[in-house]
C-alpha cells in the first residue's frame, strides 16, 4: 500500500469520525440551530443523523473500493476517550 497510506488513513480517520457523531446522536444528542440571528432554535437532529449515516455509507463503500485488502478493518476504537 505504499504511496496510498495517506489517503487510506484519511478515508479511515473520517469514517471512524462520522460513526462517531452518529453514535453521540444515537445515545441521545441533539442539534438544534437557529435560521437565522434571533430566530428559535430548530431540532434537526434526526435530519442530521440520517446525512450522517449515509456520509458514512459512502466513505465505507469508498474504502471497500480503493483498499479491498483492508476494507473489513475495524475502524474502532473512536477517535476520541470519553473523559
Amino acid at each position: 500500500m505504499p504511496g496510498h497510506d495517506d489517503r487510506y488513513i484519511e478515508i479511515t480517520t473520517r469514517l471512524r469520525s462520522v460513526r462517531s457523531f452518529c453514535d453521540f446522536l444515537s445515545q441521545g444528542g441533539i442539534v438544534r440551530v437557529a435560521l437565522k440571528d434571533g430566530a428559535p432554535y430548530k431540532d434537526v437532529t434526526a435530519a442530521l443523523l440520517e446525512r450522517k449515516r449515509k456520509e458514512a455509507d459512502a466513505l465505507d463503500r469508498t474504502r471497500r473500493r480503493l483498499y479491498p485488502e483492508l476494507s473489513d478493518e475495524e475502524v474502532m476504537p473512536p477517535l476520541y476517550s470519553r473523559h
